[in-house]
């Protein structure tokens, strides 16, 4: 299928699809279906590239050092592997450094550059921070002052208080370019190494072999701090994801290849879900328990065999996060009442909860209730320090959670994020007043938040036709999916379950078999074990549903995820 498929033979449920997204123009929708690189923004649109740009490459010939500092979430390193590799590939190697989130924190601190006795001199070196920053006002006027210069590559929403006074590339500013393109921190580290090859090549002198590197290579690290960290799809997003995908498939990087295989992704065919549910967690389970350098070391070795074995302790990894996050999510669901949920319209929490999976604990909240939470867990300290908390907030659609967060920012002692997703740390003594006042904010603004349409996305399609060669191959041109793009619901009014048995631990899943045409599909049905007595007796339902891949020792099979029954 390709950009001079006939529009006619689009399937009527896909142009509704296509309709439903404001796409109706032929040119429309080849343009969202078949995006090009060739109609992006270019980089020197961005407010600050010019001069970021200039900066690296005084640096770049005068051999001085260079040093990366992402976040530990996915977005931060993909955004900082994908800069050590572009560093690396001109010929200059850089240093890097990734925060332990349950020893440093996020973002910038001094006490690094302090113990660290390549930097804490006064000497000339240059700092770039990925996907942090934009609120480390005070620890960036205290690197300067050890002698370093700055550029902060950032996209979160910009604080309330003063802004760093250094090169910034953030397309929230107003005045920026790429206002409302909505980059992932990694999209920004992307535009900032297209700027700088851009100035290698015009200028020349630096290294040879610029000229040869070919940029879309780098899209793999987007694609998958773009959809891992849930940022919006904007047109600008979508060419960069598309092309990212496309390039996972045949990466060079032994890192993503050794990513791919240990998730059994050895089809090439990688979609957003694969990235959402797989590759993402799988990367971000390092930084959740404080060891994100894996990831880093991972994602920039030249060398298969490494690759291999840091693929496997990411894993090792994971699998400690799944148990850490399992025993914290039981115990935040004994401590909480639900009526008084309901009745606060929000969820703020503090405990006993690892750092590390509060933020997944607060997304499987938000799944239970549909209301905003915030989940804090004690952060270690010194004997004799005041006792600190430390956690991540997670919210519903049209409600900002950061918003939200920064109208109490008088009780917090460092904050940031995005509409949907923040973290945020206070001293414990003012937990009380902080909750007081969110939970007046988050009551107000979820009145305020616009209705949300039952079954806004459903589209009826009978399950048989979807899961047609033909369906499926369509579906996938409408990838990536994510906010922005949602994965489309479908409804089968007339769906027939030949079998069905209850699976999970507690029995809270719902394991189906549809009847086809040719053959029965498969289906999962997450937390709907409880339907399985009446389907017993009335097997004909009316289900909402979209397909979904199945990965299983290297082989690959489409299946129904059951959304309702």
């Amino acid at each position: 299928m390709n950009d001079k498929y006939n529009i006619d033979e689009i399937p009527p449920v896909f142009l509704e699809i296509l309709k439903n997204r404001g796409l109706e123009e032929r040119g429309e929708i080849v343009k969202f279906l078949f995006p090009k690189l060739a109609d992006l923004p270019k980089p020197d649109a961005m407010l600050g590239m010019a001069e970021a740009v200039d900066l690296i490459f005084e640096y770049l010939v005068a051999e001085e050092p260079i040093i990366v500092w992402g976040d530990y979430d996915v977005d931060g390193t993909t955004g900082t592997a994908l800069l050590v590799n572009f560093f690396s590939s001109i010929g200059k190697e850089i240093d890097w450094h990734i925060p332990n989130r349950l020893d440093e924190g996020y973002g910038l601190n001094i006490d690094w550059f302090r113990k660290n006795g390549k930097y804490n001199a006064k000497q000339d070196f240059l700092l770039i921070t990925v996907d942090c920053g934009i609120s480390d006002a005070e620890v960036i006027n205290q690197i300067v002052q050890m002698g370093g210069r700055i550029i902060v590559t950032d996209h979160h929403s910009l604080p309330k208080i003063s802004l760093p006074d250094c090169i910034i590339l953030n397309p929230s500013q107003e005045n920026c370019g790429f206002h409302g393109k909505y980059l992932a921190g990694v999209g920004v580290a992307f535009y900032l190494a297209a700027g700088v090859r851009a100035k290698v090549l015009s200028a020349g002198g630096i290294n040879e072999t610029a000229q040869e590197i070919n940029l879309k290579q780098f899209l793999a690290f987007v694609a998958l701090g773009t959809i891992a960290d849930l940022v919006h799809l904007s047109p600008t997003n979508r060419i960069l994801v598309k092309g990212g995908i496309e390039v996972l498939k045949i990466t060079q990087f032994p890192g993503i290849a050794a990513l791919l295989h240990s998730c059994d992704i050895q089809d090439g065919n990688v979609g957003s879900e694969d990235i959402g549910f797989l590759l993402g967690p799988l990367i971000n389970a390092a930084g959740r328990v404080g060891d994100s350098e894996t990831v880093v070391k991972l994602l920039t070795t030249a060398f298969a065999p490494e690759a291999g074995k840091l693929a496997k302790k990411l894993v090792r990894l994971n699998n400690k996060r799944k148990s850490i996050c399992i025993n914290d999510m039981e115990e935040s669901l004994d401590i909480l009442n639900v009526n008084q949920v309901l009745e606060d319209r929000c969820v703020i929490l503090a405990g006993d909860i690892h750092q590390g999976v509060a933020g997944i604990v607060a997304s499987r909240l938000v799944d239970t209730f549909g209301v905003p939470v915030i989940v804090l867990g004690v952060k270690p300290g010194k004997t004799g320090e005041t006792t600190l908390l430390t956690g991540s907030a997670r919210s519903v659609e049209g409600v900002s959670i950061v918003k939200a967060i920064n109208q109490c920012s008088e009780f917090l002692l460092k904050y940031g994020g995005h509409d949907m997703a923040a973290g945020l740390t206070m001293s414990e003594v003012n937990f009380i007043d902080f909750r007081q006042k969110i939970q007046s904010v988050l009551a107000a603004m979820m009145d305020a938040k616009p209705v949300v349409p039952a079954n806004r996305n459903d589209f009826y399609c009978p399950v048989a036709d979807l899961m047609s060669e033909k369906y499926l191959a369509f579906l996938q041109l409408l990838e990536p999916f994510g906010p922005g793009n949602e994965l489309p619901v479908f409804k089968d009014n007339n769906a027939k379950i030949v079998n069905s048995k209850r699976v999970g631990r507690t029995s809270e899943h719902l394991q189906i078999a549809l009847r086809g045409k040719y053959s029965n599909y498969k289906g999962i049905g997450f937390g709907l074990g409880k339907h399985r007595d009446e389907i017993q007796q009335n097997p004909e339902r009316t289900i909402r549903y979209t397909p979904t891949k199945n990965r299983f020792r290297g082989t690959t099979s489409w299946q129904i995820r059951i959304i309702d029954i």
